[in-house]
């Protein structure tokens, strides 16, 4: 069995997006790839999200990413 077969976004993710809204997630469909801290978006967590996305081969999500960067930062 494959650990992350069946993979679900931690319960603090669901309240999270509750609390703040999509905005704070690359992708929040699946609750990935966060990049906010208390509801504003953050470089450091960008800078990870564009690591993370590059490291799986996202690249609609890298440009994704790369825009909000030079939007936020």
């Amino acid at each position: 069995m494959k650990p992350y077969k069946n993979w679900t976004a931690p319960k603090y993710r669901k309240s999270y997006r509750k609390k703040y809204g999509s905005k704070c997630f690359v992708e929040p469909a699946r609750l990935k790839y966060p990049i906010c801290t208390n509801g504003h978006i953050n470089c450091k967590a960008l800078n990870a999200a564009q690591y993370y996305a590059i490291l799986n081969n996202k690249r609609t999500l890298t440009k994704k990413i790369k825009g909000l960067k030079n939007k936020w930062c």
